[in-house]
């Protein structure tokens, strides 16, 4: 994962954020790193539009249950 994309994702967790914004990443997979411990459960919408991803984690409702938004707009 690119150290600017790690780095965003650990603020968000820090900080507890209810939104992340993942916009414009040419990202081709979930990032993982999202679905790591316990420190995103808070996360509300998670913006991701513009990449490419083809497939999202199954356990994604499970970890992340406060998401209601999903945006991956292609």
């Amino acid at each position: 994962m690119a150290s600017e994309l790690c780095k965003t994702i650990s603020v968000a967790r820090l900080e507890k954020h209810k939104n992340l914004f993942l916009n414009y990443r040419n990202l081709h997979h979930f990032p993982l790193e999202l679905l790591k411990d316990e420190g995103l459960q808070y996360l509300e919408r998670l913006y991701m539009k513009r990449n490419s991803l083809t497939s999202l984690p199954e356990n994604l409702a499970q970890k992340l249950p406060n998401l209601v938004e999903l945006w991956n707009l292609n």
